[in-house]
């Protein structure tokens, strides 16, 4: 300890024991407040130079690009506790936080300079341009940059921010990309409808996800990538074993427009939420069983930027208004909005360390929200902690640091509209029911929820007086609908529609069934719903077995719970490669019949989507069959070592037409011509079983069914 610090200490440690002197508990007190006001003397920059700071373990930097600062803020309690300084370069500047553990790295996206911060010293510790528009990614310790426009990726050093071994190209433009749990960076590659993984310094083979030139977003959802195909609204799971999962979103995916879904670049959970921007629709998908629930929310034409989930809420930035619109997938409903700035702003949105925080950039507001949906409001101009200015006054014990105080949005009459001049609308569902008289409110929220031969419809009720109960609309001849309507009480608000067929989407809406000031029953229809199949994403084949036949491999499954009528995408590779559709359970492969190591997938797909596959690879040996010896009449017929005449003889036949043999398989050899007669010319080898001795022997030797210059097809199968 310097000696001012202890100066300081020793004059406010007198003064506080003076004032409490009178008796033992103040005393106590006064010495507790010692100990604090030490702490503070430590804090506010009158301690030891040089310190070495501590952070928050739960927490996250934001950026306060207002003040040329970044700041970091304790989670739990949503409350700075440390800032640092930007570069001069960097004043006013739009800049984007990467954090992972002490790896703080920030980069300006006007000008593609990187500074990483040193969290311990809460100073800007390396600065290196990497270029206008560059994506910087860091996670497991590692770190890559991903230049969209050039189509180059590359490793660097997080400290250092140097390259880290050599780059690697694909072809531009390339997607946001994302690290998935092993550390492995993912890169969606429209050109070629592809997502390619960057490990170890070299490009994977790339998974075909869509078609080329398809719109596609990245999310790591619990460390695996997704891939949302906005043009043929689809969602790949790409696991990191077995075939890929893929999913079959609501058409409405497809409205998506130019920029496609809005996603978010990662999940702590399986879940993944999509906006669909213009249509409203909200779907969020499980990647874990390939299962989606999709809600038309009734949204504004505003500027929205990818929802985040947390728990069982999906928070929707809203930057027209400047808040996040929180939507209750569990119930269904709306939640009250959580104002971040109150007007509009770019919103910084992100989920770290298990709660959601959403940052103004440009300005001192932010909010940290926790599982529970308690919410904090963030100062991030406040000074008075590490890394702030030195020598501050020293503040007492319950001097508050808290916020000005800042209004609150309104109580809105109806959702989406304005509460005043200039105001933006708020998305908080009507609180106030309709008056005396007048009708209720339609069914809001209408979700689809697909099963197997079934669709779940749910809704949140009206609002209003005269309600006698509500029912399905839009069912179409053969479908059946249950329960037939549903009573005004407390729900559950849910109908589930029984049969329809997979290939087809539906929509339905809920009408809410009300007397009217007449005492005459009307009824009062909701929006369509999205879209819904009566079926879902198949899940894995069970049972895959292979066996060689003499018409080729045969392979057989037994078909997923709730399959229905899927048929069955069927790939191979081994000796021969190559893939098919079946509609059975079942297929055998003419035009496998070559011994071997093989491995074979099979995925169940339906109108839904595509399964994972089960995989299974064994070593396939085609069966045996019996021949007769021929064109061996009062001559020597060799049997040798290998597929060529001048190999190890293993035994000689002699004047042996007729006798029986084991045929095992067929190969490709040495030419051999015989000496006495050059019609008997070919390269054909059968392998053969002759008293016990097996080997080699020219294939005129043998009664195959096809001529010896040639293989005699599946029923003997290639060596």
């Amino acid at each position: 300890m310097s000696g001012q610090t202890g100066k300081v200490i020793r004059i406010v440690r007198v003064a506080v024991l003076s004032w409490f002197r009178r008796d033992r508990l103040t005393g106590q007190v006064a010495v507790g407040l010692v100990g604090v006001l030490v702490i503070a003397a430590g804090v506010y920059g009158v301690g030891v130079a040089s310190a070495q700071y501590r952070l928050a373990d739960v927490g996250a930097w934001l950026a306060a690009k207002g003040k040329g600062m970044v700041v970091h803020v304790n989670g739990p309690a949503g409350k700075v506790d440390g800032k640092a300084g930007l570069i001069p370069q960097m004043h006013g500047h739009n800049v984007k936080i990467v954090q992972d553990g002490s790896t703080i790295l920030i980069v300006d996206l006007d000008t593609g300079v990187v500074s990483r911060l040193d969290p311990s010293q809460l100073n800007i510790g390396q600065s290196r341009s990497l270029g206008e528009g560059i994506q910087v990614l860091a996670d497991s310790g590692k770190a890559f940059t991903v230049d969209s426009v050039k189509g180059v990726v590359q490793q660097i050093d997080p400290v250092a921010l140097t390259p880290v071994g050599p780059p690697a190209d694909l072809p531009p433009p390339l997607g946001q990309a994302g690290i998935d749990g092993r550390g492995a960076l993912w890169v969606p590659v429209s050109q070629k409808g592809e997502v390619s993984a960057f490990r170890d310094g070299r490009l994977q083979p790339p998974v075909r996800v869509a078609e080329p030139g398809a719109g596609l977003a990245l999310t790591i959802a619990a460390g695996d990538p997704v891939v949302v195909d906005s043009t043929a609204a689809t969602a790949t799971v790409v696991r990191p074993s077995g075939s890929p999962l893929k999913v079959s979103l609501p058409t409405t995916v497809r409205q998506a427009g130019r920029g496609g879904v809005l996603a978010p670049s990662d999940t702590d959970g399986k879940i993944v939420p999509l906006l669909v921007p213009g249509t409203g629709s909200l779907v969020t998908v499980d990647t874990g069983t390939g299962r989606y629930t999709s809600t038309r929310l009734p949204m504004p034409k505003h500027r929205y930027r990818a929802p985040q989930i947390l728990g069982a809420k999906v928070y929707i930035p809203d930057e027209t208004a400047g808040a996040l619109i929180v939507y209750d997938s569990a119930a269904n409903r709306f939640e009250k909005p959580i104002p971040v700035t109150n007007r509009p702003s770019r919103l910084d949105v992100f989920v770290k360390d298990g709660m959601l925080w959403a940052n103004d950039p440009s300005g001192p507001r932010a909010v940290v929200v926790d599982r529970r949906g308690v919410q904090k409001d963030i100062n991030k101009y406040r000074d008075r902690v590490a890394g702030g200015p030195k020598r501050r006054t020293i503040p007492l014990p319950g001097d508050g640091d808290a916020p000005p105080a800042r209004g609150r949005p309104g109580t809105p009459q109806s959702p989406w509209t304005p509460r005043g001049p200039g105001s933006p609308p708020s998305p908080t569902p009507p609180t106030t029911p309709p008056g005396p008289g007048e009708p209720p409110t339609a069914p809001a929220n209408v979700s689809v929820t697909p099963g197997a031969g079934t669709m779940r419809v749910g809704f949140q009720p009206s609002q209003g007086e005269g309600i006698i109960g509500y029912v399905l609309k839009d069912v179409p001849a053969g479908l059946t609908a249950s329960p037939s309507s549903i009573g005004p009480g407390a729900g559950p608000f849910m109908f589930t529609v029984t049969g329809g067929d997979c290939g087809t989407e539906y929509q339905f809406r809920v009408a809410v069934r009300y007397k009217d000031a007449q005492g005459r029953t009307q009824e009062l229809p909701s929006t369509a719903s999205d879209p819904v199949r009566p079926c879902v994403t198949p899940g894995a084949p069970t049972g895959l077995q292979a066996q060689s036949t003499k018409s080729g491999a045969k392979v057989s499954w037994t078909a997923p719970p709730g399959a229905g009528a899927a048929t069955y995408k069927l790939t191979w590779s081994g000796p021969v490669s190559g893939s098919k559709n079946v509609s059975g359970t079942s297929a055998t492969l003419g035009e496998v019949w070559t011994n071997g190591n093989y491995t074979f997938t099979v995925a169940a797909a339906n109108g839904a989507g595509t399964g994972t596959g089960a995989t299974i690879s064994p070593k396939l040996t085609g069966p045996t069959s019996t021949e007769k010896v021929q064109m061996n009449g009062n001559s020597d017929g060799y049997i040798r070592s290998a597929a060529d005449h001048n190999s190890s003889l293993v035994a000689t036949m002699k004047d042996n037409n007729g006798d029986s043999v084991t045929v095992h398989c067929q190969k490709r050899g040495t030419k051999y011509t015989h000496p006495n007669d050059s019609s008997l010319s070919g390269d054909m080898y059968t392998n053969i079983t002759w008293k016990g001795k097996r080997g080699y022997v020219i294939g005129y030797l043998i009664t195959t069914d096809a001529a010896w210059t040639s293989f005699n097809g599946p029923a003997i199968w290639k060596c």
